[in-house]
């Protein structure tokens, strides 16, 4: 007879979330440890995966880091268990349609993602350090992770987000109870080892929905409040 694992309970409090910019240089002083320990989590995961989960060639460089616009790096207790990529094209801009990103993207997918606005936020490179993963926890943390991703979109002025879904990791399902729009579904794609993608749009309005029906939106809203570390004593209050 198998024993009930203890669950935990996810300390939102103990809940660092931060915004970095990939190239160290751009990011303050105070934020360097933060860059560097993120940098380590995420090349450990991905190092991971190309030597053991699938085997492969790729070399993972530290550009594939260090060129993106934007990362999110989620911390507890002083450790970071999750991290994502985010890169900004216009499709008022020449080059958008010609990233490398799209290249496998019929132009109905094009067109679904960038009907309702031509600033696109590209949401990539999902990580959850290994140890967090298979955890008995209230919530799952790879949710944890998407909660933040779903609050970083709302609080940007992108008119869409998207991401390539793996479908055999659940990712097209967690996508679309975020409020993900399917734009294309199992396509066999080779930059994920040919393994069946769905192509997915985010958008405010679904976004929005989504997220205020999750029972966890207030725990995402107060660790956003301390944004980059920014701990403010509760006493304190800003005053007009």
């Amino acid at each position: 007879m198998t024993e009930n694992k203890k669950v935990e309970i996810v300390d939102f409090d103990q809940i660092d979330v931060y915004l970095i910019n990939g190239n160290l240089k751009l990011n303050p002083k105070s934020l360097e440890d933060i860059h560097q320990k993120s940098f380590k989590c995420w090349h450990e995961v991905w190092g991971d995966y190309y030597t053991n989960e699938h085997p492969s060639n790729h070399r993972l460089n530290s550009d594939e880091f260090t060129r993106q616009d934007d990362i999110l790096a989620v911390f507890y207790k002083g450790e970071c268990f999750g991290i994502t990529f985010f890169k900004e094209v216009h499709f008022d801009d020449v080059t958008a349609p010609l990233d490398s990103y799209f290249e496998l993207w019929p132009q109905h997918a094009i067109d679904g993602l960038t009907f309702r606005g031509k600033k696109i936020s590209i949401c990539s490179q999902f990580t959850v350090a290994q140890n967090y993963r298979g955890k008995t926890t209230d919530i799952q943390w790879k949710y944890v992770l998407f909660g933040f991703i779903m609050k970083r979109f709302l609080e940007s002025d992108m008119d869409g987000m998207t991401g390539t879904m793996r479908v055999k990791r659940g990712m097209g399902r967690i996508s679309y109870e975020a409020g993900a729009v399917p734009l294309l579904q199992n396509l066999v794609y080779k930059d994920h080892e040919d393994e069946s993608v769905d192509l997915v749009g985010f958008f405010h309005k679904e976004v929005g929905e989504a997220y205020r029906a999750n029972p966890y939106s207030s725990k995402f809203d107060a660790c956003w409040d301390r944004l980059n570390g920014a701990r403010l004593p509760a006493r304190l209050k800003l005053v007009a």
